[in-house]
């Protein structure tokens, strides 16, 4: 019996086996918290009015907090916008990020794999980082969705302004030398740009199935690449219960489930359809994290149990297959190539390098419908 509706491999190619291995990561360094800081200084969000208020703190009690208002610290487009036809506006949103200094590591073979509604991370800009899905029915990839402004970055229903994969306002990465570090995630794992310590430019097939790798010096980060999934797939640390997100936050959706998003995107509230006023499912049925009494300690989450459980059949599989892609640009060492190479996914600047590869991509598929006396014939 096929477990879970979506053929997600354990392993990609390339990827590391986890399962016998030991995963550690530290805390943000001085370095990386000092990072958290408007990418303009000073810029002014011309949709709002307002400044980014962005910083990091280590709190001295095993505790280290991210804050963001959310307004970009650099250029966006208008919205609601008549360019892309989202409807929605960029708002200040206050949030509060706490993660553990040095990261709880879930066990190896036991990653959340679950992504939550919302920000799943906050990039070093500021900005909250979405996963790559969208909330849109069928769990499409966000570059199919719709085309975002010209820092890879648009609002959510919740008049959230946020990235889905690597903005070139966030960082410039320069050719062959390591990218610094992107943001944080909710588990408290930091997120590097796309090129290692080595100088070499990551894609999915170097990382494993969360995303990450451990570098030369056995931390474990992880990594943004030019292919999906872009950002984390899963999770290898725990979340803090006062991590800032709401326990109806954590439920289980894309790529498993799309239900939730059949009738329109999920209101302020997640359990906003409790009231029967509203179809689709019960929110309460997808959560799969609760949290703790006590704020420092991790929510308990149950996804493995509830995705071995799950019998809905989203209707789409995704598969790896090799397709030729554009890495991300890059500054050549030495010269100045200002905040960004590239506008709306295309490089403006000749001086910028950008190299392409064959690599094993994520395509999403149609599940192929077949008949009862097709099954026997293939039996």
């Amino acid at each position: 019996t096929l477990l879970y509706t979506i053929k997600f491999e354990l392993t990609m190619l390339g990827g590391i086996l986890f399962a016998a291995l030991l995963i550690s990561a530290s805390a943000l360094t001085a370095e990386e918290l000092a990072a958290f800081t408007p990418r303009i200084p000073g810029y002014v969000d011309f949709n709002t009015g307002l400044t980014a208020d962005v910083w990091a703190v280590d709190n001295k009690d095993g505790s280290q907090t991210i804050h963001t208002n959310d307004i970009p610290s650099h250029n966006t487009w208008a919205f609601p916008s008549n360019i892309s036809n989202n409807p929605y506006h960029i708002k200040e949103q206050i949030y509060d990020m706490k993660i553990y200094s040095e990261p709880i590591m879930r066990a190896p073979d036991n990653p959340m794999r679950c992504q939550p509604l919302g920000h799943i991370g906050i990039a070093t800009s500021g900005t909250l980082i979405f996963s790559w899905f969208p909330v849109s029915p069928g769990c499409i990839d966000v570059k199919e969705f719709e085309e975002l402004d010209i820092c890879e970055g648009h609002p959510s229903p919740l008049d959230e302004y946020h990235y889905h994969f690597y903005s070139p306002c966030v960082q410039m990465p320069t050719c062959g030398e390591p990218s610094p570090i992107y943001g944080v995630a909710i588990d408290g794992i930091p997120i590097y740009g796309p090129i290692s310590e080595d100088g070499v430019q990551l894609t999915s097939e170097d990382l494993d199935e969360c995303g990450g790798r451990t570098d030369r010096d056995g931390r474990y980060k992880y990594h943004i690449t030019a292919d999906p999934t872009y950002f984390m797939r899963c999770f290898r640390g725990e979340f803090r219960s006062d991590c800032g997100k709401e326990e109806h936050d954590f439920l289980c959706t894309c790529p498993y489930d799309d239900r939730l998003f059949q009738h329109g995107p999920p209101g302020p509230d997640r359990r906003a359809r409790d009231s029967g006023d509203e179809p689709g499912p019960d929110p309460r049925e997808l959560q799969v994290c609760t949290k703790a009494d006590t704020g420092s300690e991790p929510m308990n989450c149950f996804d493995k149990e509830y995705l071995a459980n799950l019998t809905y059949d989203i209707g789409y599989e995704w598969k790896l297959e090799p397709t030729k892609i554009d890495l991300l640009p890059c500054c050549p060492k030495g010269e100045d190539c200002g905040t960004s190479c590239t506008e709306k996914g295309k490089i403006v600047k000749d001086i910028c390098e950008q190299e392409s590869k064959i690599v094993q991509y994520w395509t999403r598929e149609k599940k192929e419908k077949r008949s009862f006396w097709d099954i026997m014939e293939m039996n």
